[in-house]
């Protein structure tokens, strides 16, 4: 059965779009889905008439039941509406999509890490290098790295929450990775679900996300 097949409305679509050489995360849902398209309100965001143009490329993730659809693709079509433009998104190649397990409850947030690759959970294999958070979640997280991290491969990750001074360390396996565009520059998001994780680090972590979540709650943010 075809990945599409899982993608109805009502379910959440996040894009990521370039707007003047930088990158930027959108949110909406999806209010019409058809054999060729999916289509959605303009996020309201006051990058939103630059990001979403026809033609633009964009990063898609769909929020199935029980996994995510990914794909790369263009915003097909934007049509003037009331209470905000309808984006529309065509349905790529069978080939072009591909699935992940769910993501958990996490947030949006960009902080420095650390990361090296292992031969498995416990013996590491490669030298340590840097990168970028792009969310975190109890359970599993989205990095962005310069180098390209395949599918199946275990990693370390450490990393030092805002307002603590002890890094946290956990080990994950990487289950997507995508290759990420700004202007010439290329580098890479990869999804990774935790497989070990102190019980101390995860109680640091979970609340982190809790306090995150409550601060953007009050903003209509989240």
């Amino acid at each position: 059965m075809s990945l599409w097949n899982e993608i109805h409305i009502r379910q959440k679509v996040e894009l990521s779009l370039e707007v003047m050489k930088k990158p930027f995360n959108f949110g909406s849902t999806i209010v019409r889905k058809n054999d060729t398209a999916i289509f959605f309100p303009m996020p309201p965001s006051q990058h939103s008439a630059a990001a979403f143009r026809k033609g633009a490329p964009c990063e898609v993730t769909i929020h199935a039941e029980n996994i995510a659809v990914l794909f790369n693709g263009e915003i097909a079509d934007v049509q003037p509406g009331s209470p905000a433009p309808t984006v529309q998104i065509n349905r790529p190649p069978e080939e072009a999509l591909r699935k992940r397990s769910a993501s958990g409850t996490g947030v949006k947030v960009e902080m420095p890490l650390t990361f090296r690759l292992m031969k498995d959970p416990v013996t590491p294999i490669s030298d340590l290098k840097k990168g970028d958070s792009v969310s975190i979640g109890a359970n599993d997280a989205t990095i962005h790295t310069v180098q390209q991290i395949k599918p199946g491969a275990y990693i370390e990750l450490n990393l030092t929450l805002p307002g603590d001074t002890v890094p946290i360390t956990l080990v994950g396996l990487v289950e997507d990775s995508s290759e990420f565009r700004i202007g010439e520059l290329v580098s890479f998001k990869s999804f990774i679900k935790y497989e070990m994780i102190r019980g101390g680090d995860q109680d640091k972590l979970v609340k982190f996300i809790f306090d995150t979540q409550r601060v953007l709650r009050k903003r209509g943010l989240y």
